[in-house]
């Protein structure tokens, strides 16, 4: 998955919280191995995950989140760098700029340093419709607003 001139980024992104969508949250852990594992470095890999599934009260594995029936534990080992109230769009966006100073103080404060050579991935899981995406502590990240950011 390794770029010879570059580097690869992910920038993994659960838009939702609470336990009826484990599912979103167990697939952001997921990828964050299956990125490992085919030689993208933990340090540039972003997650932001409300992190509110893995010692819930419903949870039969506290501690464990799986992807599949029978799976590993793919919550093991995971870096999160914006969990809770710090899964915004706002945040998000700055991720997406590399807009440090609009970051600190919350999460890790990581964003993209990546460069003109580097890959990126953006990874987004959760519920949307025509041209929003939600998220788990506002109610949607609009198009146009996604799409600035990719212009810039």
């Amino acid at each position: 998955m390794g770029n010879p001139k570059g580097n690869t980024w992910a920038v993994l992104i659960a838009g939702t919280k609470d336990w009826d969508n484990y599912r979103h949250q167990a697939d952001i852990c997921h990828s964050y191995h299956i990125l490992i594992e085919n030689g993208v470095k933990p340090e540039h890999i972003i997650v932001m995950m409300y992190d509110d599934i893995a010692f819930n009260k419903q949870n039969m594995y506290p501690g464990k989140v799986f992807n599949e029936p029978r799976g590993k534990d793919v919550y093991n080992g995971i870096k999160i760098d914006y969990s809770g109230s710090f899964v915004t769009s706002e945040i998000f966006l700055n991720v997406l700029k590399g807009n440090k100073s609009g970051n600190a103080g919350k999460g890790s404060g990581r964003v993209l340093e990546s460069g003109e050579l580097d890959y990126v991935f953006v990874f987004y899981v959760a519920h949307g419709d025509h041209e929003i995406l939600g998220m788990p502590e506002e109610s949607v990240l609009h198009k146009n607003e996604l799409f600035d950011t990719f212009k810039i």
